[in-house]
């Protein structure tokens, strides 16, 4: 195996062991999309969004989803169907 790849797993086991942490999450409907609000603990492994980041502030949008991040959280829109 090669030492990037051992690298990858090694950092996927790093990952089951360390879980992301949420201080809230709330999931609910409206029409035909589905919303998620979810504020992230700063106790996380690798930061609130991964990579050693605390703090996220933008909007991405691709295909179906909708991903609004407000500095220490996100709202994400998908469209059902």
């Amino acid at each position: 195996m090669a030492w990037t790849n051992k690298k990858v797993l090694s950092m996927f086991k790093i990952n089951k062991l360390f879980p992301i942490k949420y201080r809230f999450t709330k999931k609910f409907s409206l029409w035909k999309y589905s919303i998620r609000i979810e504020e992230r603990s700063k106790d996380n492994l690798w930061g609130r969004f991964g990579g050693g980041w605390d703090w996220k502030l933008g909007i991405q949008i691709g295909g179906s989803t909708i991903i609004i991040s407000l500095l220490v959280g996100e709202i994400i829109i998908n469209k059902n169907g």
